[in-house]
């Protein structure tokens, strides 16, 4: 089995992982599913985010000035930032959804 290091982790959540969500977000019919990004993956997603950082941290310290998601306010500082767009999505999904009842 192999086993990814913290750092590498982190890397990939922020290279792949989170445009993914976003893009996940823009095809996605059904608002509920948008909102449950927002409410319960993103928070989770963040939260081992954190973990991660911390790991990697005390592996190797200098990991934060080569990846962003090792430091703690990059961290929250994106997550707040996808959060932003995804509640943007869900705003304008939202909103048609409502337009397309009142028809």
């Amino acid at each position: 089995m192999v086993t990814i290091d913290p750092c590498e982790r982190l890397k990939i959540i922020q290279k792949q992982l989170i445009p993914s969500i976003i893009s996940s977000a823009n095809l996605e019919t059904d608002t509920l599913d948008i909102k449950a990004a927002i409410e319960k993956n993103l928070p989770d997603l963040e939260k081992q985010c954190y973990e991660l950082a911390e790991r990697c941290e005390k592996q190797f310290p200098a990991c934060s000035t080569e990846i962003e998601l090792c430091n703690r306010e990059k961290i929250k500082e994106i997550f707040q930032e996808t959060k932003g767009k995804i509640e943007k999505i869900w705003w304008e999904k939202e909103k048609k959804e409502l337009e397309g009842e009142e028809k």
